[in-house]
C-alpha cells in the first residue's frame, strides 16, 4: 500500500511487541488443555468437517431470517469459527490444516452473490426491524443479526488471509464490506437502529475494527471514511445511548448512564466497539479515542469484576461487583482480556495484565471442558456452569466458537519487547517463547506454586519480569542466563461485593429480579431448579491463593450439603492457611483451614476453580461453590 493511502496523523507505534504466534508454545497442565482444544475440536479431520458444515449452512439456506420478523445469530458461527481456526492456524504452521484454511473460506465463497453479499438473511436488506409488535409478539425481545453475522464472516476472510496469503480470499473479504457499507446506506437506517433496538446498535457498529483492518490492508479510504462515521455516532449533542465519548470522563458507573442496563449495556458487543475505537486511535492518532476506552475500562474495572475473576454479570454491565453472586459469560472474558491485551500493547502499563491473567485462569479457562470438545456459555460462583447449544446447532454456541481466539490473544502476552529493546516477561505459566531471536523458557509450578525459573538464551539482553498486583513480594535471582522466581502466593479472603450500587431502591429492585431469572438459566429444567436455589442473596468470602480462585467440589468428595451451606464467615476475622494434597481429577488441591484463635477451624477440601466443573451436565461431580 503506498504510504500516502494512509492518514498523515497515524498514531505512535504500540509501546510493546509481542512474539509471532508461530513462536510461542503454552506448555504444562494447562498448555496441554489446550493443545487438546485445538487438537479435538479444530485440527481432527472429522470434527472439524462437522463443525464448519454446519455452520456454512446458515449460508447456504439464508434461513436466519425465515419469517422476515425477527432474525437469528447462526450466520456468526462460521466467522468465529474460522477467525479461531486461521490464528490457530497461524500458531501451529500445520501446512495440512492451513490448506483446510484456505479450501474452506472458497467454499463459503460459492454461496456469495456477485454483488458481494455473504450473508445468512434471505433478505439482504432487512437489517433493522421493521414490525416491533409483531417481532415482541413472536420473540418477546428484537432480534436481527444480519450485519452483526456479516461482520464475523468479513473478519474470518481477513484473518483467513494473514495466515494463508490467498489473495482471493482477501478480495472476498473487500466485496463484502464493500456491499455491507452500501446496504447500510441505501437503507437509510442509523446504525443506532440497527439489528436489535434494545442495545442501540452495539452489534453492528463493531463492524469498526474489522473495518480500519481492511482499510490497513487495503488503503481504501472509503473504509477509514466509513470509520469515522461510525465514531461520530459516539459523540452526540443529544446524549443518546451508548455515546462513548461523552460519557467516558463522567466518572459514573456505565450503568448508570442510560435506564435499564439489562437491556442495552450488553458486554461483549460493548467491548467489541471499545476495540474498534482503539483501532481507530492506531490509524487516526485522535487521541480522545484511547482516552475514552482508557476511562471506560477502568470504570469496568471498578464496577464491573466479578467474583470469578472475570467481568459483568450473564453479559450485562449491572455492577457485577455489588453482587454477592456471580454468573460471566465466557464472550466477555475473552472480549474482557482482549480489550486490556490492546491496552498493554498501546501504552505499555502493566496494570492491564492483572485482568488477563486473573480472568485466563479463572473465569475463562473454567469455561473450556477438560475433553477439548465443547465449553461452557456461562460459569458460575455455585451450582454447575451453564452448557448449551444455540439456534438448534449441534456444535456451536457464540462462546465455544471464539475460545482458541483467547489461547492465541493469551500467547501472545507470555514475552514482549518494548521500544528501548528491554525484554518483559509477563505470564508465569509453562511457556517457549523466541522473540528478535532470543528464546525464554519458563518453567516452575506456576499458577499453584510460586517459583519459576525463566530461561534466556541469551544472557546479555535485558530483561524484567511483571509482579502481579496480588502478590507482597517477587524475588528474583539471577546465575548466568537462568532466573530464578519467587512469588509469595498470598492465600487471601475476598469478599463477594466490593462496591455499593449507586442506584435508586426501584431500579435496583427491577434489576435483581432480572438478574435472579438470568441466575437460573440452565440447559436441563431440573438444573435450572437446582440453580436457582443456590442464587446467593448475602455476602460470603472467596478463597484466592496467587492468581487462583479456589474452589469446593464434589470432585474432592465434598457433599451436597456442604457445597449448599448458605452460612458465611465473612466479617469473623478468619485467615486461610492451605496445605498441598493429592488428587487426579484436578490440576491442584488443598486442605484449607480458616483459622482464628479462641475459634474451631473451618475446613474444606479445594482446588482450583477451572478445573473444579469443566464438563458438560450429566457427572454427578461436578457440582461446587467457591463461597466460604
Amino acid at each position: 500500500m503506498n504510504s500516502s493511502d494512509k492518514t498523515s496523523h497515524a498514531a505512535p507505534a504500540d509501546a510493546m511487541l509481542g512474539p509471532a504466534l508461530r513462536d510461542v508454545r503454552l506448555e504444562g497442565w494447562l498448555g496441554a488443555k489446550v493443545d487438546r482444544f485445538i487438537a479435538r475440536r479444530l485440527v481432527d479431520p472429522v470434527m472439524r468437517e462437522q463443525v464448519f458444515d454446519e455452520a456454512r449452512q446458515a449460508f447456504e439456506f439464508r434461513d436466519d431470517d425465515e419469517d422476515r420478523v425477527g432474525g437469528l445469530w447462526r450466520g456468526e458461527f462460521w466467522g468465529k469459527e474460522m477467525m479461531s481456526s486461521a490464528r490457530v492456524a497461524d500458531y501451529l504452521q500445520n501446512p495440512e490444516f492451513l490448506s483446510f484454511v484456505r479450501d474452506e473460506c472458497h467454499r463459503l465463497m460459492k454461496c456469495q452473490d456477485a454483488d458481494g453479499y455473504l450473508g445468512s438473511y434471505a433478505d439482504k436488506d432487512f437489517i433493522s426491524i421493521r414490525d416491533p409488535a409483531a417481532c415482541k409478539a413472536k420473540f418477546n425481545w428484537f432480534p436481527n443479526w444480519n450485519l452483526w453475522n456479516r461482520k464475523y464472516a468479513i473478519w474470518g476472510f481477513l484473518m483467513a488471509y494473514k495466515a494463508t496469503g490467498d489473495k482471493a480470499i482477501l478480495a472476498s473479504a473487500e466485496a463484502q464490506m464493500d456491499n455491507w457499507i452500501e446496504i447500510v446506506r441505501r437503507s437509510g437506517v442509523s446504525l443506532l437502529d440497527a439489528g436489535n433496538p434494545a442495545i442501540n446498535g452495539l452489534a453492528p457498529m463493531s463492524i469498526l475494527k474489522p473495518l480500519l483492518m481492511l482499510h490497513e490492508e487495503t488503503g481504501k479510504k472509503a473504509y477509514l471514511d466509513f470509520a469515522s462515521e461510525i465514531v461520530s455516532l459516539w459523540d452526540r449533542d443529544d446524549g443518546r445511548c451508548p455515546n462513548f465519548l461523552r460519557n467516558a470522563a463522567s466518572g459514573k458507573a456505565l450503568h448508570t448512564w442510560y435506564p435499564e442496563p439489562q437491556s442495552w449495556a450488553k458486554g461483549y458487543e460493548m467491548m467489541s466497539c471499545l476495540d474498534g475505537l482503539l483501532e481507530y486511535w492506531r490509524v487516526t492518532g485522535e487521541r480522545r479515542c484511547l482516552d475514552a476506552v482508557v476511562q471506560i475500562r477502568d470504570l469496568l474495572e471498578r464496577y464491573e469484576t466479578n467474583p470469578l475473576g472475570g467481568i459483568g454479570f450473564v453479559d450485562k454491565f449491572a455492577c457485577a461487583a455489588s453482587r454477592p453472586n456471580g454468573i460471566s459469560d465466557i464472550c466477555d472474558a475473552i472480549h474482557w482480556m482482549r480489550l486490556n491485551i490492546d491496552l498493554y500493547l498501546i501504552t505499555g502499563e502493566d496494570r492491564y495484565l492483572d485482568p488477563v491473567e486473573t480472568c485466563w485462569y479463572n473465569n475463562f479457562l473454567a469455561g473450556v471442558d477438560r475433553d477439548g470438545l465443547f465449553g461452557a456459555f456461562a460459569v458460575r460462583a455455585s451450582g454447575r456452569h451453564e452448557h448449551k447449544v444455540a439456534c438448534g446447532y449441534a456444535y456451536s454456541h457464540c462462546c465455544l466458537n471464539n475460545v482458541p481466539r483467547a489461547f492465541m490473544d493469551f500467547a501472545s502476552t507470555v514475552v514482549t519487547r518494548d521500544r528501548e529493546g528491554v525484554f518483559h516477561v509477563n505470564q508465569y505459566q509453562d511457556a517457549t517463547v523466541m522473540l528478535d531471536g532470543v528464546t525464554f523458557t519458563i518453567r516452575g509450578g506456576y499458577p499453584v506454586d510460586g517459583r519459576v525459573t525463566v530461561e534466556v538464551s541469551d544472557p546479555s539482553r535485558k530483561v524484567v519480569f511483571r509482579k502481579p498486583a496480588w502478590c507482597p513480594r517477587l524475588d528474583v535471582a539471577r546465575k548466568d542466563g537462568v532466573y530464578t522466581l519467587a512469588f509469595d502466593m498470598n492465600p487471601r479472603l475476598i469478599p463477594s461485593a466490593q462496591v455499593a450500587n449507586p442506584q435508586d431502591a426501584a431500579t435496583l429492585s427491577a434489576m435483581e429480579k432480572w438478574a435472579e431469572g438470568r441466575h437460573a438459566i440452565a440447559w436441563q429444567p431440573d438444573v435450572a431448579r437446582d440453580v436457582r436455589r443456590l442464587y446467593r442473596r448475602t455476602p460470603a468470602l472467596a478463597l484466592w491463593n496467587g492468581p487462583l480462585l479456589l474452589a469446593k467440589s464434589r470432585r474432592l468428595g465434598m457433599t451436597g450439603e456442604q457445597l449448599e451451606d448458605a452460612s458465611s464467615v465473612i466479617g469473623q476475622g478468619y485467615r486461610p492457611v492451605l496445605t498441598r494434597i493429592a488428587s487426579d481429577r484436578v490440576m491442584a488441591a488443598w486442605e484449607a483451614r480458616l483459622v482464628k484463635d479462641g475459634a474451631p477451624d473451618v475446613t474444606a477440601k479445594v482446588c482450583d476453580y477451572q478445573s473444579a466443573a469443566d464438563a458438560r451436565l450429566g457427572e454427578d461431580f461436578i457440582w461446587f461453590s467457591i463461597w466460604f
